[in-house]
């Protein structure tokens, strides 16, 4: 355990995170609006950029927009996700007024994933080294905006509670570190019909039970490597769209992964060498709206020293076109940021979870 420790200490003092924008997409109304709630101590859009891109691919009309709220390693993770549940409700009220028409997908990692429970079910409570947040209640389901969302997802999540009826995957029978109770459990699933959490059997944080079981850090940290696909199609699928036979059986294929495969896909993503962080490159072709002629965007990710790193670490990015000629609406710091899924987790949940647990 204290090897593990120092190990997680040490990527966090050389990881470098790359500035990125937050992103609030086109301007304009669209028929879908995606809104991304990162893991802690990840640049915008974090690990999430694949997902968005497995939920737009082949709809006419959708962006994202990161919920704004500083979640860097050295501020208070109770103040952090406060800041989110907060900055969330006044994003999700303010384009629903702006665009009462369009869709809302809400979906949150790690961190991520408890600001967006505490925007759905309410928040409060006593978390890492004893920080509280105060007790607020979540969004009605039945009027605007929470009637608008049509799909809300969960990953990794640190309030993650067993037995739920949106849970997916062999975590679904543990709890996470902070399983909810009460009214901000009956709140949550006052949405079960749109919700949908995500946690792999032996994930550290989302399915951390009693503390006696053996967990796989690498779990909590590969979600989009291997369920972007299941998780966009299952999006769609609230939309009321259909997705491609190939999508289909590959998103099929990543939802019935057991966590065996799921560590055989993690270790093939992961480089042999060790030494600085080095930095690739990846050219992306991305179709997008005529009002944005850009057809080839290039963007730069910084990759972890060694194997033994947290955040994941692949050598190269495969170019994943968008079907065209079905345009989809992403601007172009927005697209860029979106193939830089692969960049450092925020560490703080993971060191304060290997410590309590020593």
């Amino acid at each position: 355990m204290l090897d593990l420790k120092r190990a997680v200490l040490a990527s966090a003092s050389v990881l470098a995170l790359v500035a990125s924008a937050q992103e609030t997409g086109t301007g304009s109304c669209t028929d879908v609006h995606v809104f991304l709630s990162r893991g802690n101590n990840e640049p915008y859009p974090g690990r999430q950029g694949k997902l968005v891109q497995a939920i737009c691919s082949g709809v006419d009309s959708c962006d994202y927009e990161d919920i704004a709220f500083d979640n860097a390693l050295e501020v208070e993770y109770c103040s952090a996700v406060e800041a989110g549940r907060k900055a969330g409700v006044d994003q999700i009220t303010a384009y629903n007024k702006k665009c009462p028409d369009t869709q809302l997908v809400v979906s949150g990692y790690s961190q991520g994933a408890q600001v967006v429970g505490d925007i759905l079910g309410g928040g409060g409570g006593t978390f890492f080294q004893g920080c509280t947040t105060p007790s607020t209640a979540g969004l009605d389901p039945k009027s605007a905006p929470g009637n608008k969302i049509v799909a809300a997802l969960l990953f990794g999540d640190t309030r993650h509670t067993a037995d739920q009826p949106f849970n997916s995957l062999a975590g679904a029978k543990y709890n996470g570190l902070f399983p909810r109770t009460g009214e901000q459990l009956t709140g949550l699933n006052a949405f079960d019909d749109v919700l949908r959490d995500w946690c792999q059997g032996d994930d550290p944080i989302c399915a951390a039970g009693d503390g006696s079981r053996n967990t796989v850090t690498e779990h909590h940290l590969n979600y989009f490597d291997v369920y972007s696909g299941s998780a966009g199609d299952w999006v769609k699928s609230k939309l009321g769209k259909t997705s491609s036979p190939s999508s289909s059986s590959s998103s099929s294929s990543a939802e019935e992964t057991s966590t065996t495969a799921a560590t055989s896909s993690a270790t093939s993503a992961t480089p042999t060498s060790t030494g600085d962080a080095t930095t690739s490159s990846a050219s992306v072709p991305i179709t997008v709206s005529a009002s944005l002629p850009i057809t080839t965007l290039t963007t730069s990710m910084t990759t972890p020293p060694s194997p033994s790193s947290e955040g994941p670490a692949p050598t190269d990015v495969t170019p994943v076109p968008l079907p065209s000629p079905v345009p989809t609406q992403v601007p172009e710091a927005g697209a860029a940021a979106l193939t830089s899924s692969m960049l450092p987790l925020g560490l703080g949940a993971l060191v304060s979870f290997l410590f309590l647990a020593a």
